[in-house]
């Protein structure tokens, strides 16, 4: 079993780093299956579990630039599609061991991920009920861990993004709803206390782990229910998400990414609705914090996203902050034309746009990153009708 995955291993380290630059080029003398040759037949399962998690990471992330990306890279559905049956051969030498059960899980969720990325949306939930499935074999005892529950509440979410992708609106909302509960019941069992704020230098890595997914998995009901026209539900879920930070008052970066979509996604459907005061007001929180976070001493991904996220929101800011100022210049037009004739002129002047707007809620404290297991990452259910929250 150890030399059919590592050699896998070796294959998916190919396929995935060619045009790595930081990727060190083989030997000319050696072929490329000489790793594999070399491999320890039992390796160690902890070297096994740093090997598995450095290679998934590193293609998982390349897989992602390239979906994200796909006019840039003409290749991407063909160099994806290997990837993939190479993780179904990944996956089918698993299910010959009974102690990899975790490891299948986990395998289940990418292959489900990737080809929802790719648009086979039947197909992805096909391998989510697969992924589903894995998780229920698990052991009574590790299914009521923290770690299975979050890869539930992936699952939930995946199987929701897939039905909402095809028009099954309303059967999707159930599993979003499944996956928010989920998230909620580990969130209250690290942090009982809803109501009090995390320490700035002393930020649990699991709370906040927790509360990045909680965050994510409102933001996926509520888009969910403003696809069904559900306006005011929505409003209420989004509400309900963004409340957690101003209580909490100290966010990770992690966090700051989770509340910065949330306020982007309120933003749109308060515009949506007419109300470009309220939009212009969560535009620009959310601006203020991506640009703070982008400029910030953190992980090369969270400046990467903030900034991505920040340039996201200059059209919809300038739009909304020149129709804001023209109603201000029609609102004093009227006002004087209202007055008699021989009243004395004075002018109004043209407020700043924040002031114009109501109350900007003051930024959270962003805390250090502390080490944390990591998330499985919950499908992008909003990426046709939004594509900033992608």
């Amino acid at each position: 079993m150890g030399g059919a995955v590592l050699g896998l291993a070796s294959a998916l380290v190919l396929c995935s780093c060619e045009d790595k630059e930081a990727a060190p080029a083989a030997p000319a003398e050696e072929p490329a299956v000489a790793a594999e040759q070399k491999a320890p037949q039992e390796p160690e399962l902890s070297a096994f579990d740093e090997t598995r998690d450095a290679l998934f990471d590193h293609v998982v992330f390349q897989l992602a630039q390239k979906v994200s990306n796909p006019e840039l890279y003409p290749e991407v559905n063909a160099e994806v599609r290997d990837t993939l049956a190479l993780l179904n051969d990944y996956y089918a030498a698993l299910e010959k061991e009974a102690e990899m059960a975790e490891e299948r899980v986990r395998t289940a969720l990418l292959i489900a991920g990737m080809t929802c990325d790719l648009g086979a949306y039947a197909k992805a939930y096909t391998a989510y009920e697969n992924a589903l499935k894995q998780l229920e074999l698990l052991p009574e005892d590790v299914r009521g861990g923290r770690d299975a529950k979050r890869s539930l509440s992936t699952i939930e979410s995946g199987l929701g993004a897939c039905l909402l992708y095809q028009g099954k609106s309303a059967e999707a909302l159930e599993h979003f709803r499944k996956s928010l509960d989920t998230d909620l019941a580990v969130f209250k069992e690290l942090h009982p206390d809803e109501k009090k704020p995390l320490e700035e230098n002393n930020v649990d890595p699991e709370v906040a782990l927790a509360a990045s997914a909680v965050m994510d998995s409102y933001r996926c009901l509520g888009d969910c229910q403003n696809v069904m026209n559900d306006t005011e539900e929505a409003r209420e879920t989004y509400k309900k998400g963004l409340e957690m930070v101003p209580a909490l008052r100290v966010v990770t970066p992690k966090m700051a990414i989770a509340y910065i979509k949330l306020l982007i996604a309120s933003a749109d459907l308060e515009n949506s609705l007419g109300n470009m005061k309220g939009a212009y007001v969560s535009w620009y929180q959310a601006g203020d914090l991506s640009k703070k976070l982008a400029l910030g001493n953190h992980p090369l991904a969270i400046r990467a996203e903030a900034k991505r996220l920040n340039e996201s929101l200059i059209r919809p800011l300038l739009q909304v902050e020149a129709k804001l100022k023209e109603e201000q210049r029609k609102a004093a037009e009227a006002e004087a034309a209202s007055k008699p004739a021989d009243a004395p002129v004075t002018e109004t002047p043209i407020q700043p746009v924040p002031e114009a707007a109501p109350e900007v809620a003051p930024a959270p404290v962003v805390a250090p990153e502390a080490e944390a297991p990591k998330p499985e990452q919950k499908p992008r259910n909003n990426r046709r009708r939004n594509k900033r929250n992608r």
